[in-house]
């Protein structure tokens, strides 16, 4: 099957080129001098761009007490509406579990219900040798991807730093990138509550510092650059922890991502009287003029959501004493595109490169899929999408379950004229042609299938 996306502007590194896209057998085949095709697509005005990746997201999962409100199917069907053609989501060891385990129960939620293509990071939270030995097959076989924690130790999630060196100094050499979510736990654990009044959500960026990002970010740009293990530092919320990390970017190899909520929402939104709905850790934070004038100038990789949509009535389960009781977690899956183009507005053909390089060609180099994903080159997967950026203004919307909206005073004019998934139409006009066929495959092999360590 031969399909030629005409007409548009196509995305090409840092350029834009005024050609017409071949894909051929569900594969991008040539730019330019594309000649009769079975199907035809027109991109008058348009941006043809490389499918995009959210390279952080939970779903269809059990944090804490409470279950997320997105399942593998409806994730991905938000994903796909607004152009994101591969969910990278999370698996976590659990209590007395493998990660083997783990992963085959994420890999039966999402099969045949996901709309699009799916990479798994792996979240391990015991490290015995025989553990080790189980995540260097898993690294060879495609999971390259090692999710850590310097925080959350009640939540059996904390890795100490020296075991992040040990994982470093082991499974680095073996092709392992490691993303860490960098708060440090003594410097949580050292904050004073005794004068915070616990009932107000203004409260949750004094439990959690921002030095505490920052002396996480420091020991871990420290271990990246002793060990020669790449390092990617996760939802980063503060001014002073990405200068560190673009300092730190000479001496190891340290890339990070930011979040959509960072980037326009502020602290003052923990002061309404529904601010326990915008808790999220690390939490909002206060001199975002700063922080986006760092995003445009490039200092951030990429940009992912840290999805995590929970229901209103989780929400707003608690008793108005502690902020505590109230679950940490946003939803940003159909807010990424529209979010990150606003870092260049004045300027649409920036915010267009801006959305091939952070939400296509860095995130699929970090998972380790850039020999598929990522962007418009002979031989890669046929993801593709046809982006106009003058559609009718409509408000930003989150996820398309019930959950509190993240962004409820953001609109947006993109509009998704054609998502492609492997060459295939999946999208027209921002809605899905097909919601009886997901077409949606990991990407990774069923660990079953691997050999035992």
């Amino acid at each position: 099957m031969k399909t030629v996306i005409r007409n548009g502007r196509v995305a090409m590194g840092d350029r834009l080129v005024d050609a017409d896209l071949l894909l051929v057998d569900g594969r991008v085949a040539a730019v330019g001098g594309t000649g009769p095709a079975d199907r035809e697509l027109d991109a008058s005005g348009c941006y043809v761009l490389p499918g995009f990746m959210d390279f952080h997201t939970h779903v269809d999962d059990r944090i804490g007490r409470h279950y997320l409100a997105d399942t593998y199917a409806t994730a991905t069907r938000t994903a796909v509406e607004n152009g994101i053609t591969t969910l990278c989501t999370f698996v976590t060891q659990g209590p007395g579990g493998t990660l083997r385990s783990a992963m085959a129960e994420a890999r039966a939620k999402a099969a045949g219900r996901s709309y699009a293509d799916v990479l798994w990071h792996l979240t391990p939270t015991t490290f015995s040798g025989a553990d080790l030995a189980s995540l260097e097959v898993l690294v060879a076989a495609g999971y390259r991807t090692l999710k850590l924690y310097t925080t959350y130790k009640p939540a059996g999630l904390y890795a100490s730093y020296e075991v992040l060196e040990t994982l470093f100094r082991r499974l680095g050499p073996k092709g392992a990138t490691f993303l860490v979510h960098c708060e440090d736990d003594a410097l949580i654990a050292a904050v004073d509550r005794a004068g915070l009044d616990l009932s107000r959500a203004s409260s949750h960026p004094r439990m959690r510092p921002e030095a505490a990002e920052i002396e996480a970010v420091r020991r871990v740009a420290d271990l990246a650059a002793a060990t020669g293990a790449p390092a990617h530092v996760v939802h980063v919320s503060t001014v002073g922890a990405a200068r560190l990390i673009a300092e730190a970017r000479s001496r190891a190899d340290l890339t990070c991502e930011t979040c959509p909520q960072y980037l326009v929402l502020d602290e003052g939104w923990l002061a309404r009287p529904d601010g326990h709905r915008w808790l999220c850790s690390p939490p909002l934070r206060g001199d975002r003029e700063a922080f986006r004038a760092l995003a445009r100038d490039g200092v951030f990789d990429m940009v992912a959501t840290d999805h995590c949509p929970f229901r209103p009535e989780d929400k707003d389960a608690w008793d108005g004493s502690d902020i505590r009781q109230v679950p940490n977690g946003l939803a940003g899956l159909g807010a990424l595109p529209h979010i990150t183009w606003k870092i260049w507005e004045d300027d649409p053909d920036r915010s267009a490169l801006g959305l091939a390089a952070h939400l296509a060609a860095h995130p699929a180099r970090r998972a380790g899929v850039a020999h598929r994903k990522g962007a418009l080159l002979p031989g890669l997967d046929g993801d593709v999408v046809v982006l106009d950026p003058s559609g009718p203004e409509r408000p930003v919307r989150s996820a398309d379950v019930p959950t509190p909206e993240a962004f409820p005073r953001e609109t947006t004019r993109l509009r998704f004229r054609h998502v492609l998934l492997r060459g295939v139409p999946v999208v027209q006009d921002g809605a899905l042609l097909d919601p009886g066929a997901p077409a949606g495959l990991p990407l990774q092999p069923d660990p079953e299938t691997l050999p035992q360590s």
